[in-house]
């Protein structure tokens, strides 16, 4: 009789040793102007996470009037709640510590996605996995929109027409404070670029309801063919986008309506938009992220995956969620193009439209502070 004994081997579990938080401040190429303001730089808050193990997580936050944040506030919450509370702690346990960070910072959604992005890319070092396939890896790469602000229609089509001439399939239109100067904008752009480039545009909660059906109205009346309307009406107005989305022959995409887990399951319940922008610096990070993807994929709400003026620190992670799942039928995730420099190298690249994730492990990015 032979008796065959096994050792099991007990891995030592990971620790994290530190957490920081640095500000630093992106110049954009020219001025980003949408209905409800201007934009000049991008202000981001890098987030480093240390472990025993030698991995480092890196993730990002970026704060916006959207969300109500600033980089003092980010910084304030970070050093008197969240520095030191998960120090300790077990990297790899995201939903354990994501659940702390929910209950000790009720605000600064940004902050919260900054540490969860970087838990994330600690998970995927360890796997050895570019995060896209460790989440699922329905896609390897997503066509994803770049953004024309507000400015004279001339300037607006010559942008267009440049972002074409790179390779770029869709195009999405800031509008939201002239109607008629919307409509001459996109009519002017849809010449310029042809039939095969897709439109979307972006009102900024600029519209009324009647403003947003005569727009669309209009534009399709004279053919411009427009994929898709986001957030026509201000935010908290829920029965008004629900009005536009009942009554408008394009899909109409909810954006700032959505900002926390809780806005996505409401608009959802209420069926008060086709289809949901979900930010992760909007959202709180990836794990919530992926809460609010599977409640509208039971629904049957497509998703698209959006950006801030972010860095490709917070964007990669975008892009990796982006890809891993299928629900996820939009992305805007062109955020990285508009800054002179970014001081990330890695994560994402371009190519015919698409954006395709890094296939090194985590984020795939570096980090140059």
């Amino acid at each position: 009789m032979v008796i065959v004994i096994k050792t099991i081997v007990i891995l030592p579990v990971m620790q994290i040793t530190s957490i920081n938080a640095t500000p630093f401040e992106l110049k954009l190429k020219e001025p980003f102007v949408l209905a409800n303001e201007t934009v000049d730089v991008g202000v981001n808050v890098i987030i480093k996470v240390e472990t025993d193990s030698g991995i480092i997580g890196w993730g990002c936050a970026t704060p916006d009037t959207v969300t109500s944040e600033t980089k003092e506030s980010v910084m304030s919450a970070f050093n008197s709640v969240l520095k030191d509370i998960l120090v300790g702690k077990d990297p790899t346990r995201i939903h354990l510590l994501n659940e702390i960070i929910e209950d000790k910072l009720k605000e600064n959604p940004s902050l919260k996605a900054g540490i969860n992005i970087a838990l994330y890319d600690i998970l995927g070092k360890k796997a050895d996995m570019p995060l896209f396939r460790l989440l699922g890896g329905y896609r390897d790469k997503i066509e994803t929109s770049v953004t024309i602000g507000l400015n004279p229609r001339d300037v607006m089509v010559e942008k267009a027409k440049e972002y074409v001439s790179q390779g770029f399939t869709c195009l999405k239109v800031k509008c939201g404070m002239d109607s008629n100067q919307d409509i001459e904008a996109v009519l002017a752009i849809r010449g310029a670029v042809g039939p095969n480039v897709k439109i979307r545009m972006d009102a900024n909660e600029g519209y009324s309801v009647e403003q947003a059906l005569n727009v669309i109205g209009i534009l399709e009346n004279f053919g411009a063919d427009i994929e898709l309307l986001e957030q026509p009406t201000p935010a908290e107005y829920l029965y008004a986008l629900k009005e536009v989305t009942a009554q408008c022959p394009v899909p109409i995409m909810a954006d700032e309506t959505v900002l926390t887990l809780k806005d996505s399951q409401k608009l959802v319940k209420m069926e008060i938009a086709d289809m949901i922008n979900i930010k992760l610096m909007k959202i709180g990070g990836i794990t919530n992220a992926i809460k609010a993807n599977i409640f509208a994929e039971l629904a049957k709400v497509p998703v698209m995956i959006g950006c801030m003026n972010e860095s490709m620190a917070s964007m990669a992670a975008g892009v990796h969620f982006a890809c891993a799942f299928k629900n996820v039928q939009y992305a805007d995730l062109d955020s990285s193009l508009d800054f002179v420099e970014d001081i990330i190298k890695g994560g994402a690249t371009y190519k015919d439209g698409f954006v395709i994730p890094s296939e090194k492990p985590g984020l795939g990015i570096e980090v140059d502070l």
